[in-house]
């Protein structure tokens, strides 16, 4: 995907491209935008337009929200959008329309006001140990329920094949895409554990010792987890347990 990302630096042209936002470059170190009232977010400008069949964002029109940076400075009523493919926060300059992809080592937290939603989606930076593997991932997860025990959600996009056109008498392949999120239960907002599939028997291996008071819970409210709303409510009958 390198060769359809194209993240470029220009120096010379920032004060441009930015006017009333200073974007600064240091030789080979990201590009910095400083947003009124002085706060600085680290990215480097964003170009992706590969076609697809299927949308690559978890919003294919720009959204309202903020930043909020893990110095605990916040940016608000900016114009983001969520990259779900490649699990990248996008940032647009509203006097250039020029996109910054954001760097993620720098953000705490975001929201995103996003359509049909009466409250904004919030995301947060968490960092996924990796099975098998000794690195970790830098990801961003939705928050679908807060509590001692919660759950958050990797909006992840993923390709399942790809359709073949005719463009003009050339042959092209277009990737399918398809939602394919991730769920993980957060203990203490500490520790992170993959719920594998959409069922019950997946919460009992995170709570093996408190199974049989889940379990009684689960039949008590007659609960099936069919669904990502099934999902929440089963944590909030857990965390409520235990």
């Amino acid at each position: 995907m390198q060769s359809f990302m194209k993240g470029v630096l220009i120096g010379f042209l920032l004060a441009a491209l930015f006017p009333g936002r200073a974007l600064t470059d240091n030789g080979d170190r990201p590009a910095v935008m400083t947003i009124e009232p002085d706060v600085r977010i680290s990215g480097k400008l964003y170009s992706f337009t590969m076609d697809s069949d299927g949308s690559y964002y978890l919003a294919d029109n720009w959204a309202e929200g903020s930043v909020t940076l893990t110095n605990g400075e916040t940016a608000r009523s900016e114009l983001l959008k969520y990259n779900s493919f490649l699990g990248e926060l996008i940032w647009l300059a509203p006097e250039t329309y020029t996109a910054v992809q954001v760097d993620k080592n720098l953000v705490r937290r975001f929201t995103l006001n996003l359509p049909g939603m009466t409250e904004p989606a919030v995301f947060q930076r968490l960092r996924i140990r990796v099975p098998l593997e000794a690195d970790s991932m830098n990801i961003y997860a939705q928050q679908l329920y807060s509590g001692d025990i919660g759950l958050v959600a990797r909006r992840r996009v993923v390709v399942t094949g790809e359709r073949l056109e005719s463009t003009r008498g050339t042959l092209r392949s277009v990737p399918r895409l398809r939602p394919d999120p991730v769920y993980y239960v957060l203990i203490d907002g500490t520790d992170a554990y993959e719920v594998n599939r959409l069922n019950r028997r997946s919460l009992y291996r995170i709570f093996p010792e408190h199974r049989r008071e889940i379990r009684a819970g689960f039949r008590d409210e007659r609960l099936y987890i069919r669904s990502e709303q099934d999902l929440i409510r089963a944590v909030s009958i857990i965390n409520r347990i235990l």
